[in-house]
């Protein structure tokens, strides 16, 4: 069989989620986002500076697969328009 007629999907695993900011400022809110590596990794580096012995200054709520069971992915975008 032909690799280059039938090309291999690549390795990605796109993922939606929502994590809450700490600070006081932003109660209630939450930040909805996409990526296409890890979630944790995504997020903390929207927070470069973490105070030392604070912890990290946002939780992460929800983080899940933004793949659909056609193949098909969705962003944040479509989070946001619904």
């Amino acid at each position: 069989m032909n690799s280059s007629f039938f090309p291999q999907r690549p390795d990605i695993h796109p993922q939606i989620y929502a994590y809450r900011d700490l600070y006081t400022e932003h109660a209630g809110l939450l930040k909805v986002g996409f990526t296409q590596r890890d979630v944790e990794k995504r997020v903390a580096q929207q927070f470069p500076v973490i105070q030392p012995g604070e912890g990290k200054p946002y939780e992460i709520v929800f983080a899940e697969s933004a793949m659909r069971d056609d193949g098909t992915s969705f962003t944040d975008h479509d989070v946001h328009s619904a």
